[in-house]
């Protein structure tokens, strides 16, 4: 089972590849518009080819990654989100290091006016809608940015050093933003999964019996109904059988019920361990009364799991105070092919008068009566 942490990383990991889906194609597809449009290809075909390799490269990483995740929901969480994250980081590092050449290159100047629109979206778009990492956060913009306002600094005019000032400022401005974006994810994200924990806790609390940590009546009547609905439907036989401790007030009056209540849940433990299909439902009924729901059992086989309980109770050896006390259990069975227009109490009413024979026939066994069908 995954910690805690490892659920909230598996989370922002599906998350962040949602996400980062459109910049699959963004990157390319702006990249070859701007290139046919401007001519690259032919007037600057070395440029045109490297950096369509480069963006071709990435963008067959990022289509691996999606499919690997997409197919492989146990693929290794921390090594998938350094992939992608490295994959996204690269992205921008071409993409700013590209607009930096342009800037640098004059030979490419018909391309730095639109260059200097597309970059700053790009950064402000991606590391507001990557925000959940903290690495995409900064690097990205910072990857985008960083190289062209070096090489505006470095030509040193004023134009272009009042528009390194602004993109400075504009840089500034996206680390504050996307904080503020990276905290509010974190938080709803946090808040969500303790609200889902706290939400499967007070359904398992509200199903289960505190004592014995079985089922308890109110989930059994729940599974019952919706067992016998589905048995009808199939035409499947459907048993049940009910247990009771033998002579267990005797137990209380004698040792106490702190001592009753450790006998109850060492019963407990050995008719759950006993019932093996997930289908099956063992609850608590009452007291030391206990029922175990079978669908799609016949008679012979639920007669085998009732006999097998008897011998494990009866084998069930609890000290109290350095004495050896030895439990017993009586057992009643019934079994049924459900038709519509029987009710489901006609089983249980059944079962609970083949348990009252087996304790007339002496206790310590199991009897079993069958409906008519």
């Amino acid at each position: 089972m995954q910690s805690y942490h490892e659920q909230l990383q598996a989370h922002a990991l599906y998350d962040l590849t949602t996400r980062a889906k459109s910049g699959i194609l963004t990157y390319a597809c702006v990249w070859l518009i701007l290139s046919f449009s401007y001519q690259v290809n032919i007037h600057h075909p070395n440029f045109f080819y490297l950096n369509t390799g480069i963006i071709f490269g990435i963008f067959v990483s990022r289509i691996l990654h999606f499919i690997i995740l997409k197919q492989n929901a146990d693929a290794r969480v921390v090594f998938m989100n350094q992939w992608l994250v490295l994959t996204i980081l690269a992205a921008a590092a071409h993409w700013g290091g590209m607009t930096a050449w342009i800037l640098f290159d004059d030979n490419l100047i018909d391309l730095r006016t639109i260059m200097l629109i597309i970059t700053p979206a790009f950064a402000l778009g991606g590391a507001c809608t990557l925000s959940i990492s903290s690495q995409i956060r900064t690097l990205y913009p910072s990857l985008m940015f960083l190289p062209f306002i070096a090489i505006l600094l470095y030509l040193g005019d004023t134009q272009s050093l009042s528009l390194a000032a602004l993109t400075s400022i504009g840089l500034i401005y996206i680390y504050s933003s996307t904080r503020a974006t990276h905290d509010d994810y974190w938080a709803a994200v946090t808040n969500h999964m303790i609200a889902e924990e706290r939400a499967q806790l007070m359904e398992k609390l509200s199903t289960t019996d505190p004592l014995t940590q079985l089922k308890n009546r109110m989930y059994f009547d729940k599974e019952f109904t919706k067992e016998w609905q589905r048995c009808s439907r199939l035409h499947c036989p459907l048993s049940l059988i009910m247990i009771d401790l033998d002579y267990f007030k005797n137990i209380n009056d004698n040792y106490g019920h702190v001592f009753g209540d450790e006998c109850l849940r060492a019963v407990a433990l050995t008719i759950s361990s006993i019932v093996a299909r997930p289908t099956d439902c063992v609850a608590r009924y009452g007291g030391e009364e206990f029922v175990v729901l079978l669908p799609n059992t016949d008679t012979e086989a639920t007669r085998m799991l009732a006999l097998r309980m008897i011998d494990a109770v009866a084998n069930l050896v609890l000290d109290n105070n350095g004495e050896s006390i030895k439990l017993t259990c009586s057992i009643g069975g019934a079994s049924i092919i459900p038709k519509f227009n029987q009710h489901q109490d006609s089983l249980v009413k059944t079962a609970d008068t083949a348990l009252y024979k087996a304790k007339d026939a002496g206790r310590n066994c199991y009897h079993s009566d069958n409906l008519d069908n």
